[in-house]
């Protein structure tokens, strides 16, 4: 089979030496890169538009006007490499070798829950629950509340942990345990997909909250 190579683009050479040098002129960029100046100019448009970087042009303090400079936002890291899952993966290990795992997945769920406890508190439960799942913004896990009778489910298509739910089990009750905590609601896991299902599905009831 053969080796997979990232293509590495203008954009990425440009990011990486804004990166390594902290700002840069339209001019700096030129001659790093080897790029005409219009060149240039789109890709620093583009950037700017996407919200990659932005103007670091200083104020005057000398005869002249200051050559335009630029430099990254903190939205750019995110398209350099990143191992958090390699660190949470280690972090996990960690906690369940010391037998800490399930108190240190309680009190994420915890903090969960009180970040958004002001605007949950003063709800009725079905509401209450709706707006949890946006405030948390589970809709990246493809995910579909309903509401039958006296219950509720809910189903993800997309588990937003699974590689670390795969190796550690707790990890698959975050959502239920964080439900309990913001809402007062029951909530369980009822399947899972590191158990081979197609989604994952949690459930609870409405008339013992």
């Amino acid at each position: 089979m053969a080796d997979m190579v990232r293509t590495v683009t203008t954009r990425d050479r440009l990011l990486a030496h804004m990166k390594r040098i902290g700002h840069a002129t339209v001019h700096d960029l030129e001659d790093a890169l080897e790029l005409s100046e219009n060149a240039v100019r789109h890709h620093l448009a583009r950037l700017l538009a996407d919200g990659l970087i932005e103007d670091d042009t200083p104020t005057r303090g000398s005869p002249g006007r200051p050559a335009r400079r630029y430099r990254l936002t903190r939205a750019a890291e995110g398209h350099f490499p990143k191992r958090y899952d390699e660190l949470l993966q280690l972090v996990l290990a960690e906690a369940e070798a010391d037998q800490r795992l399930s108190g240190l997945l309680d009190r994420v769920a915890q903090r969960l829950a009180d970040s958004v406890h002001d605007e949950l508190s003063a709800l009725p439960p079905r509401e209450r629950l709706r707006a949890l799942m946006e405030q948390l913004d589970y809709g990246e896990m493809m995910g579909r509340l309903d509401e039958e009778g006296g219950g509720w489910t809910f189903e993800a298509h997309n588990c937003v942990y699974y590689q670390a739910g795969l190796r550690f089990e707790p990890v698959c009750d975050l959502l239920p345990r964080t439900i309990r905590r913001a809402t007062g609601l029951p909530a369980e896991r009822v399947v899972c997909q590191r158990d081979g299902a197609r989604a994952c599905r949690f459930a609870g009831d409405f008339d013992d909250a």
